[in-house]
């Protein structure tokens, strides 16, 4: 559910930016990121539900893929984890730790059989938080 909020949220700002720019007129940036923060939010909030710590730790990542899409900056189809991380690094007003620790999680409950524990998914729930802070403040 949190996804296809977070999913929803994206999709009206999108829209509303290009509808706006047709227009002349640009949305303000902070009305975007108030989208997209109150859809993080929702998200973070269902991440904390979910009983299966592998699946949120996905979740999570796919929630910063998202919102950095949204940004400006979506992962291209053919880029690995790591090449995305290396090139949002330089375009986000994201922390590499953040947006780092989010990845390396990801790429272990993503593509490895080895156990995800609850601190795991503590840990990118608390990499989500961070990011969503980092963007509302670089407004």
């Amino acid at each position: 559910m949190g996804s296809v909020l977070l999913a929803f949220g994206v999709a009206i700002a999108g829209t509303v930016v290009r509808t706006r720019r047709r227009r002349g007129g640009l949305v303000p940036q902070a009305a975007a990121v108030a989208m997209v923060a109150g859809a993080l939010g929702d998200m973070i909030a269902e991440l904390r539900a979910e009983r299966d710590p592998r699946r949120a730790v996905i979740r999570a990542y796919s929630g910063m893929e998202r919102t950095l899409g949204a940004r400006g900056l979506p992962r291209h189809a053919y880029e690995a984890p790591f090449e995305y991380l290396e090139r949002i690094l330089t375009g986000a007003q994201a922390s590499a730790h953040s947006v780092g620790r989010l990845t390396n999680l990801f790429e272990r409950a993503r593509f490895s059989e080895h156990t995800i524990d609850v601190q795991m998914k503590d840990e990118a729930i608390g990499a989500l938080v961070a990011l969503r802070g980092e963007l509302e403040a670089a407004t």
